[in-house]
Formats: structure tokens, C-alpha cells, sequence
């Protein structure tokens, strides 16, 4: 879930191909898209290794940009999300992204968030491989939306409660998908939610929502989550494994990626705040995808100046 509308502008660059291969090792040459495994070809990537020596924060580069935004709650939230720089950081040889305990008395949650620097992207394959936290009360999500993509991980490293995380696409509340992990749940090292917005009709749960229990898996330990994101259908996986696959909902505009970790108190969602601190760990995002800058021409055009040289395997 995207609690706020975000606008990115993005400066299109005059290439035939934008390729950002961060920390990864693939074919030098991929001017004629990538194919994963399902048989879908994919005409860009951004893919970021948070384990390079260099540094989880370094490998961030142009890509990514991390939220200080501001996102007053209400309802039974009983506190405002406030996302802060400090709270994406180096974290066990990779990228922790936090949310921070919550002190008595504060109206505000620090929590942390970052959000791709583009916002054309339309249909793609989209993993990150991450630890979910064992620590009740947070929300930990990946999600995509329109104008905005997101991947969301809290993987709480002591006993911290009460926060959310999450991997999602978004570009509004109409057109996100989200993969959510919350770790108050009982069995939250193997409970996801998955949901092209909005899940609900008059507040009952339907057809773009998916509650799954992936009796096998233990999400505390690294996996990889993953979501494709077609023409008619959002298919969901994990460490490959097709978890579910939702046709209702599905998104239609162009969007950006988010990871983040949150908590806003709201004793029917994220539960919290947080008591002690609760950190997602994230070693890598890879992002394949189609966007709006990219046409079929220029496309085409990229691969045949390339000498039509073999797709790269996904």
C-alpha cells in the first residue's frame, strides 16, 4: 500500500537503450532485451547489487532516491509516517532500510523508503531478493504504481514489533501492486498479501486480493519475491515458484518501484509503533522491464544496430 500520490519528473535520455547495470556481470551486449523464464522479452533493465564492496548506499547511484517525504495518517493510525535519509543505510553487508523505534508521546514514525528515479516504466518482471522481518508490527511491501514503482523490506534484526513492509508498483490507489509482509501476523515468515488496488469493494475483500500462505518457505531467511507484471494479469512468486496470479486490477499506466518500512500504529494493519528499532535487509533489486520511453521502433532499431545479437537470459 502507497500511502501518498508521488510525482517524479523523469528527463528522458536520447538513446536507443538506457541499461543500468549495477554490480551485475550479464552479456555486454543486450540491445535486444532480456528473456526470463516464462518466455516474455523485456526491452530494459535496473538492476542493483547491495553487496558490492563498495557499499549498499553507493550502489544506490542514479537509480534511486530516497524518500524524506512527509504522510499524515488518520483513521486509527495512531501516528504520521515521516520518511528519513538516516533510516536507509548499510545493514549486514547490504541494504537495511529502517523503521525506527517509536518514542512515547511523538506524532511521527521514522521510517524509511526508496523509490526508482524513473517513473515511465509499463509491464515487466520485478524481483528483490530480501530477509522479512521476524519482529511484529511493521509492514514490509514491494509495490508498483502509477508514477511510481515500489519494493518494501523490513526484516527486523531484534525483538522490535509493530512495523510494515513492503515491495509495490504505484502510480495512484487505483493503480498499484503490492506484495506485503506483516510481521505481527502469527505466521508472518511464510503470510504474504498480495493485492492489485484497490482489493476491496465497500470494504470486503475481493478478486484483487490474494491472502497466501506459502506453507514451504521461511521469509525471514533471504528469498527472492517477485512479481510480472502483464497486459491482463499481476503474477506473483517466490524463489521462482508461482504463488498466485491476480486479472482484476491490473494496472495500466506508467509507474515507478518502492521498497520501504513503515509503521503508523493502526492496530488493524501495521499494529506498532515499533519499540525498537526494525530493519529490512535487502542484497538485491532486478527490475526488467518496457517503459514508455522505449517504443517498439526505437527498440527494434537498438537491436538491428547491435546485429541482432541473442536476447540475454533472465
Amino acid at each position: 500500500m502507497k500511502l501518498s500520490f508521488k510525482i517524479h519528473y523523469f528527463l528522458a535520455v536520447e538513446t536507443f537503450l538506457l541499461v543500468s547495470l549495477t554490480g551485475f556481470s550479464y552479456a555486454s551486449n543486450c540491445s535486444c532485451g532480456y528473456v526470463d523464464d516464462q518466455g516474455h522479452v523485456w526491452r530494459e533493465s535496473i538492476v542493483t547489487d547491495f553487496t558490492k564492496s563498495s557499499g549498499a548506499l553507493a550502489a544506490l547511484g542514479d537509480d534511486w532516491i530516497v524518500s524524506t517525504d512527509n504522510e499524515p495518517q488518520s483513521g486509527s493510525a495512531t501516528a504520521n509516517i515521516q520518511y528519513i535519509k538516516a533510516n536507509v543505510l548499510e545493514h549486514k553487508s547490504a541494504l537495511g532500510i529502517q523503521a525506527s523505534a517509536h518514542t512515547a508521546g511523538s506524532s511521527e514514525v521514522h521510517s524509511g523508503e526508496i523509490f526508482t528515479e524513473r517513473s515511465d516504466i509499463l509491464h515487466g518482471t520485478f524481483r528483490m531478493r530480501a530477509a522479512v522481518p521476524t519482529v511484529p508490527g511493521v509492514v514490509f511491501g514491494e509495490y508498483l504504481i502509477e508514477l511510481t514503482i515500489s519494493f518494501a523490506l523490513c526484516v527486523p534484526h531484534t525483538n522490535t514489533l509493530d512495523c510494515y513492509i513492503g515491495f509495490f508498483s504505484y502510480e495512484s490507489d487505483s493503480q498499484e501492486q503490492d506484495i506485503e509482509f506483516l510481521s505481527s501476523d502469527d505466521k508472518s515468515h511464510q503470510h504474504v498479501q498480495y493485492t492489485n488496488q484497490p482489493g476491496t469493494v465497500n470494504g470486503e475483500v475481493d478478486d484483487a486480493y490474494r491472502d497466501v500462505d506459502v506453507g514451504s518457505a521461511n521469509f525471514t531467511t533471504y528469498g527472492e519475491h517477485r512479481f510480472d507484471w502483464l497486459k491482463t494479469a499481476t503474477k506473483y512468486y517466490y524463489n521462482s515458484n508461482l504463488t498466485a496470479t491476480i486479472t482484476k486490477n491490473v494496472p495500466t499506466s506508467p509507474s515507478e518501484i518502492v521498497l520501504n518500512v513503515w509503521s503508523n500504529g493502526d492496530p488493524g494493519f501495521s499494529q506498532g509503533p515499533p519499540k525498537s528499532n526494525a530493519v529490512a535487509t535487502v542484497e538485491y533489486i532486478k527490475l526488467y522491464f518496457n517503459s514508455t520511453s522505449m517504443d517498439e521502433q526505437k527498440f527494434s532499431q537498438a537491436c538491428s544496430k547491435a546485429g541482432h545479437v541473442a536476447r540475454c537470459k533472465i
